[in-house]
């Protein structure tokens, strides 16, 4: 008999390990980029998935699954990782781990405006309300602070990695965390329609094997494949990318399919979108400084908007 908490716990530590996964990353990101670590990412977790697939006998349910099933996940992967996770990355290395996940809180609702275009219905008043809590309250932590100092703690972090951090760097950090969390919203509304014929698993292998695919043609394309040797020959790089690729890609990943496909899809949203509650003390700790009484805010209140967008 399953637990009926198991897909509501499964979503809630994928949140948690993907803060932890994130802050691991955060290293070798500043030191071989965020495409490059995005590709030693998909192709570690990847092949570690395709041994535990091969292992439970679910290659099989995977080549008997539908072709326009097969074809929702695996395009899921590439918009979601390749696409979405590589801007990520480069969110991380321009206004930090906690702004970036937090941003991530934007998912949900791009996640209903897409689901709602697809089903031809418009948003309802409870919706807008929740999409409009939400961007206030990532609005309060991104935002720069009345005494002009913006992002002053992402820019006192990451002097030392990548040198003098301009408002302009903050900027495109900020683009880019809002497209990936594009990227996460419209490859959720995928992989779950595609998740009909397909196993919970054999899904996340898919997604990883087709990311993996993506990434390597735009390296391919862009002749950049090179950096992904030179940090597979780094030792300090591959301490934090190998156990930060098992925890936040490998274990989390499978989770977060679990509990999309075990949970209320309100209640999974809600659930997945707790990362930057743990990145906010992890963040805080790493870095040795105060919560301050606004972001505590900001990300409690973008919680709210989560709960309030995606309830019934």
């Amino acid at each position: 008999m399953t637990d009926p908490l198991a897909g509501e716990l499964a979503c809630l530590s994928a949140a948690a390990l993907w803060a932890v996964s994130v802050t691991l990353f955060r290293g070798p990101i500043a030191e071989h980029g965020a495409r490059t670590v995005n590709l030693a990412k998909c192709v570690l977790a990847a092949l570690l998935q395709l041994v535990t697939v091969a292992a439970l006998g679910l290659l099989r349910p995977l080549a008997d699954a539908t072709s326009g099933d097969l074809a929702l996940v695996a395009v899921s992967g590439v918009v979601g990782l390749t696409l979405g996770d590589t801007a990520l990355f480069g969110a991380v290395a321009r206004i930090g781990v906690h702004r970036t996940l937090l941003l991530q809180t934007l998912a949900p609702v791009f996640a209903a405006a897409i689901a709602a275009a697809w089903q031809g219905e418009l948003p309802t008043p409870r919706q807008a309300a929740g999409a409009a809590v939400i961007l206030l309250g990532v609005a309060l932590v991104v935002a720069p602070r009345r005494d002009g100092a913006a992002h002053s703690g992402v820019v006192a972090a990451l002097k030392p990695l990548a040198g003098p951090v301009t408002a302009g760097w903050a900027s495109a950090g900020v683009l880019l965390g809002v497209g990936a969390a594009f990227g996460q919203g419209s490859g959720i509304v995928l992989a779950k329609a595609g998740m009909e014929s397909v196993p919970v698993l054999a899904a996340s292998f898919l997604r990883l094997a087709a990311a993996a695919l993506g990434l390597v043609a735009i390296g391919v394309a862009s002749g950049r494949l090179g950096r992904a040797a030179r940090l597979a020959r780094s030792p300090a790089a591959l301490k934090r990318v190998v156990p930060a690729t098992f925890l936040g890609t490998y274990l989390a990943l499978f989770l977060m399919m679990a509990g999309v496909a075990l949970a209320p899809a309100a209640v999974a949203a809600v659930l997945l979108s707790m990362s930057p509650v743990f990145s906010l003390v992890i963040e805080a700790v790493q870095d040795r400084r105060a919560v301050t009484p606004r972001a505590v805010a900001g990300t409690l209140l973008a919680m709210v908007g989560v709960a309030i967008l995606t309830s019934a």
